[in-house]
C-alpha cells in the first residue's frame, strides 16, 4: 500500500511582507492541491487558520487536532485523512511531560505546552491498518531527547502495526534528539540532510536549518522524499518547507 504525505509547519500567525496567513493560505492551497496527498501532518495550526482549512480541507479530508493548551498560546499538530480512503479505527495525543496523559508542559525551555497527536487509520481498500502520528517539539536538548524517548516508549503500544511520525522537531541532524529517534525509525529523507526546511522567508540566511522530519517504523518503506520549496512571485505558504514523502506499508 502506498501512501502520499507532506507535512507542513504552517506558521501560526501573521506576518508582514505579504505573508500574513489571509495571504498564506492560498499558497498552501495550491501547493497541497497539486500534491494530493493521502495524509497531511500540520504544525503551528492556530485558531486563526480554522476557517481556511474548513474552506481548503473539509471536502476531502477528515482531520483531528487536539489544541496543546486551552489558554495562552493555543496552538495543535493536527493530522488530516482522505475522506472515503481510511477509517479511523483509534486516536489519541499526549504532551511532552512528566504527566503525558494530561495538559501539562515541563520540557520545553520556552515554557511552552507540547503535544503529540495520532490516529489509527484502516484502508478502504485492503483492510491494512498504521498509525500516523505528528508533532511539534519544543527547545532545548533535555526536553528533545525525553520527548523523543517518550515517543519510542509510546510507539511500544503499538509495535504490531506500522508506524511513522511527521513533525517539525526543532532538532538538527546532528542533535541527540536525531539520534534517539534513528535509533529505532527510519528518516525517509536522510539522503538530503543539507537541505534546508526552516527558512524564516529568508533563505541563505545563517538562520536557516533542517529541523522537519518524517520518522519511519520498520514496516513502512520510504519510497521517495522531497522539501516543498514552491514559492509565489517570491512570497511563501510558510516560515518552513514542507517535506513530502512517499511510504510502502509493507
Amino acid at each position: 500500500m502506498l501512501l502520499k504525505t507532506v507535512s507542513f509547519n504552517i506558521r501560526c500567525c501573521d506576518d508582514p511582507d505579504g505573508h500574513s496567513v489571509a495571504e498564506r493560505a492560498p499558497r498552501l492551497d495550491k501547493v497541497i492541491s497539486k500534491i494530493g496527498p493521502d495524509l497531511i501532518g500540520i504544525q503551528e495550526f492556530t485558531p486563526i487558520w480554522e476557517d481556511h482549512f474548513k474552506r481548503i480541507f473539509d471536502g476531502e479530508y477528515e482531520m483531528l487536532n487536539k489544541y496543546r493548551s486551552q489558554t495562552g498560546w493555543i496552538e495543535g499538530s493536527p493530522l488530516l485523512w482522505r475522506r472515503g480512503k481510511f477509517t479511523a479505527t483509534g486516536r489519541g495525543w499526549f504532551w511532552y511531560s512528566d504527566t503525558p496523559d494530561v495538559e501539562s508542559g515541563g520540557w520545553d525551555v520556552t515554557g511552552h505546552k507540547r503535544i503529540c497527536t495520532y490516529v489509527k487509520l484502516k484502508s478502504a481498500d485492503n483492510g491494512r491498518e498504521f498509525v500516523f502520528m505528528n508533532t511539534h517539539f519544543g527547545f532545548g536538548e533535555e526536553g528533545q531527547v525525553k520527548s523523543a524517548e517518550l515517543i519510542r516508549a509510546r510507539t511500544k503500544d503499538f509495535s504490531d502495526t506500522p508506524f511513522f511520525i511527521t513533525g517539525d522537531f526543532n532538532a538538527a541532524p546532528d542533535s541527540k534528539a536525531y539520534s534517539v529517534l534513528t535509533s529505532f525509525m527510519k528518516d525517509a529523507n536522510e539522503t538530503d540532510l543539507n537541505s534546508v526546511t526552516y527558512h524564516g522567508y529568508r533563505p541563505g540566511s545563517p538562520e536557516n536549518a533542517h529541523i522537519d522530519y518524517c520518522f519511519c517504523s520498520p514496516g513502512v518503506m520510504p519510497l521517495d522524499a522531497r522539501i516543498i520549496d514552491d514559492r509565489f512571485n517570491g512570497k511563501f505558504p510558510s516560515d518552513h518547507f514542507g517535506l513530502y514523502t512517499v511510504l510502502e506499508i509493507k
